[in-house]
């Protein structure tokens, strides 16, 4: 794993009662997890279908500010309607490039592609390819997408090109056709129980990070936010979409696309997708900011993970904690005592006043993500 910046050490240890004295004694992190520089805009989208036009004034108030609307041969017209819809909405568009135009190698076709749409208002960057490297009955070629990443370059210079992979072990060939690397996988199925996946997919994410941090890319994780009896897949709960998440943004994403409008569930979105998305929103600026590694936090169980993050132009900080274990915990969180006797709150209402050893103690249940502001 590649750590960039110093990583906050986790304690171990139990308190008695939050009264007593905490003994916290150190203890190596057992979920380590980066802070990421990372640059505003932290994109919020969603994958749909370039046919289904009405989709970007349904989204953009729901906090959705980015489209990757499937391509693959549509007509110029489809497109270029697409875009304008995305525009009167106010709402960015990574634009896939025609996939009949990749396969056959039509570089000149690509240039003509990409200076047609370069110039709208809607147009964020580019999908060069999705998942190239499963793609049946053969592989693309890396040396051919490093080729039309060149020409897409060579006519637009100021656009990211992006491209999504769901078989880690074979990115590394392609990350020079690429400025943003997005990784999918889809964990929630049928018969498969709530969080029974989540110590691969935990996994293979922070390999997928720590490959965008030393290739110098950016990193967007493409998040499950589907259902379909076909491939038995089941949408996650609501627990299981906020830890994939939160752990997404912990780890170091610069944005998330959540996989795909026209397969979700509108009563799930409103349940769960778009209060997610409201509750992060607030907070995006703190995020983008970084963690403050100069007021290190203390815990007294290694599954809870805990990071701080100064919220700008305020006093105040905004704390996550994660619980990374399949029981509930009592954890007891130790700030530093500039922060003792700040208000704590949780869900928009105050739960208590740091102690004078700026600490307070809490439940998390299992795979538990919360958010706390402090001050």
């Amino acid at each position: 794993m590649i750590n960039r910046r110093k990583l906050i050490s986790l304690i171990t240890g139990f308190a008695a009662a939050t009264t007593s004295p905490i003994l916290f004694s150190l203890a190596q992190k057992q979920y380590s997890t980066p802070t990421r520089k990372r640059n505003l805009p932290f994109l919020l989208g969603w994958y749909d279908n370039i046919n289904n036009i009405n989709v970007p004034i349904k989204v953009s108030s729901r906090g959705i500010d980015l489209l990757m609307p499937y391509v693959q041969k549509e007509s110029k017209a489809k497109i270029q309607a697409f875009l304008d819809a995305s525009k009167k909405a106010g709402v960015k568009v990574l634009v896939e490039i025609s996939r009949p135009l990749i396969e056959s190698e039509n570089i000149s076709g690509v240039k003509d592609f990409i200076r047609t749409y370069k110039n709208h208002p809607s147009v964020y960057g580019w999908y060069l390819y999705d998942e190239p490297e499963i793609k049946k009955p053969t592989p693309l070629s890396p040396n051919l997408l490093k080729e039309v990443y060149k020409a897409i370059k060579k006519e637009d210079k100021s656009k990211p090109v992006a491209l999504v992979f769901g078989d880690i072990k074979k990115i590394e060939p392609y990350t020079d056709a690429m400025d943003i690397l997005m990784w999918d996988r889809y964990p929630c199925e049928e018969g498969v129980t709530e969080f029974q996946w989540v110590s691969s997919y935990r996994q293979a994410l922070y390999k997928v990070i720590s490959l965008a941090n030393v290739k110098n890319k950016k990193f967007w994780n493409v998040v499950q936010a589907y259902s379909e009896k076909q491939s038995k897949k089941r949408l996650p709960t609501k627990l299981e979409f906020r830890y994939m998440f939160y752990l997404s943004v912990l780890t170091g994403a610069d944005g998330l696309l959540f996989w795909i409008h026209y397969l979700s569930s509108s009563s799930w979105n409103e349940s769960v997708l778009y209060p997610t998305i409201q509750e992060f929103r607030n907070y995006i600026p703190a995020i983008v900011r970084g963690e403050d590694l100069s007021n290190p936090v203390q815990v007294n169980n290694s599954d809870i993970e805990v990071k701080l993050f100064p919220i700008p132009n305020t006093k105040k900080y905004l704390m996550i904690a994660v619980n990374h274990n399949h029981t509930q915990i009592n954890f007891t969180v130790k700030l530093t005592h500039k922060l003792a006797g700040k208000i704590v709150t949780f869900n928009k209402k105050t739960i208590t006043n740091l102690s004078t050893e700026a600490s307070f103690s809490t439940l998390l249940n299992p795979y538990e993500v919360r958010l706390y502001q402090i001050g």
